[in-house]
């Protein structure tokens, strides 16, 4: 008898080296394996968990997989085995800033060094802007911790511009640091 296999969500980029698709229950354990890492969570906010259990997976996945509003947040997968290796997502902001949407993302570290990250979040700002209208989303932006230079050459790559620093503004695991603030513009993609 052969195994049931799940049907996964169809992909809203399928990319050379990555899928972005929504989650699925089945992504448990390999978003729990790829999100469990110190260096992951280094650079993430006090709400994403450490040590990072399945528990932890089947949460964010029931989270991001709301059946009354749009899905925000997708799984990044490997192109040959549409298995999670990492998470992109959109986080609305409101009252004035209604039309900004903050932008974060992770990648498992197996993946790292490939430009994987850099792809995904390229295809995503082409696909967000296309998805909201100009009077839904104008701006994405983009929040990187101190020493996280990765993220900062990402983030330049998909053409966001350094707009300003945070000094002092974030507090994780004993450790004051600043937040820099990059920016994308609807208009910088033309």
């Amino acid at each position: 008898m052969t195994p049931d296999i799940p049907e996964l969500p169809q992909p809203i980029l399928t990319l050379p080296s990555c899928i972005i698709r929504p989650y699925h229950p089945s992504d448990a354990p390999a978003l729990a394996q790829h999100a469990n890492g110190p260096q992951i969570a280094r650079y993430m906010t006090n709400q994403f968990p450490s040590p990072y259990t399945l528990a932890n997976a089947e949460f964010w996945i029931k989270f991001s997989t709301p059946t009354d509003s749009p899905i925000l947040n997708f799984a990044i997968c490997d192109p040959l085995t549409n298995t999670v290796c990492g998470s992109i997502g959109l986080k609305p902001r409101a009252d004035v800033e209604a039309r900004t949407m903050e932008v974060g993302y992770w990648l498992g570290e197996a993946y790292w060094g490939r430009g994987i990250t850099t792809e995904a979040l390229i295809g995503f700002v082409g696909w967000a802007f296309g998805r909201w209208s100009e009077e839904e989303l104008v701006r994405l932006e983009a929040g990187v911790f101190e020493g996280n230079e990765a993220s900062v050459k990402v983030l330049t790559k998909a053409g966001f511009v350094a707009e300003g620093c945070r000094r002092k503004t974030g507090y994780r695991a004993g450790r004051t640091f600043d937040i820099s603030i990059f920016g994308l513009l609807r208009e910088d993609l033309k």
